[in-house]
């Protein structure tokens, strides 16, 4: 082989593992997917959602859920983490705004246990606040007033949420609230056809006895609407682009 043909061999090789190297880092995400019965996927495919609840000893139950987006990870990834937008978009969610450390520390403070006093804090409030954190990271306090079925209350909940937008992950837990605990994430995974499946995890206690009748209602009946309450946020967001 002429040298100037090894030159071009080395070269086409080089090209050859950057392109496969470039391969490998753009499906890392869609590798990671969560591990899925052929069941279960096709039941995805299919518009359906896949979920499981169990119970984690006295009030408290657990469930996790999946289903799959039709937009991109990052316009979904956007649509969640609009709180904002909650109230005027998800069915049951009737109050959503963001809380400063300040409203956040009186609300501990106080111990206030009637949304209605909790809400009165919101009037001298600078809205939107966020904290950045290092690593692409970042944290909010997210009140949330939810009505749901009778005979139960409506129930409101403080909450402490952190996002790591480089691996499309949020986790919230409890501060305050008219409910025992509630924590759980979400997790976005991009497909190969460019939609999105969202992972799920919730773990509540709303101190009634019938605590896992909600975590299966949440799942079974309001988990679809959910997905389509993100959906319609998403498509908002890119309308206003």
């Amino acid at each position: 082989m002429k040298p100037l043909d090894k030159i071009y061999a080395l070269a086409a090789l080089i090209l050859i593992l950057v392109a496969a190297a470039a391969v490998k880092s753009e499906l890392k995400l869609t590798d990671a997917r969560p591990e899925l019965t052929d069941e279960q996927w096709s039941r995805l495919k299919a518009g359906k959602q896949v979920s499981k609840v169990w119970n984690e000893g006295g009030t408290q139950s657990a469930g996790r859920g999946y289903g799959i987006f039709k937009l991109s990870p990052g316009l979904m990834w956007k649509a969640i983490c609009s709180f904002e937008l909650y109230d005027k978009f998800i069915k049951r969610t009737t109050v959503s705004v963001l809380v400063d450390e300040k409203t956040r520390d009186q609300i501990l403070k106080d111990n206030l246990q009637d949304a209605d006093e909790v809400e009165k804090l919101f009037q001298e409030m600078k809205p939107g606040c966020q904290r950045k954190d290092s690593g692409e990271k970042w944290t909010v306090y997210s009140y949330q007033r939810n009505e749901l079925p009778w005979p139960v209350s409506d129930r409101w909940v403080l909450l402490e949420i952190t996002h790591d937008d480089k691996q499309m992950r949020q986790t919230w837990k409890r501060l305050a609230g008219n409910i025992k605990q509630d924590f759980g994430y979400w997790q976005l995974y991009p497909l190969e056809n460019g939609q999105t499946l969202g992972e799920t995890e919730i773990h509540l206690d709303a101190n009634i006895p019938a605590t896992r009748l909600l975590t299966d209602y949440a799942l079974a009946v309001s988990f679809p609407a959910t997905y389509q309450s993100f959906e319609k946020i998403a498509e908002h967001l890119a309308n206003k682009k």
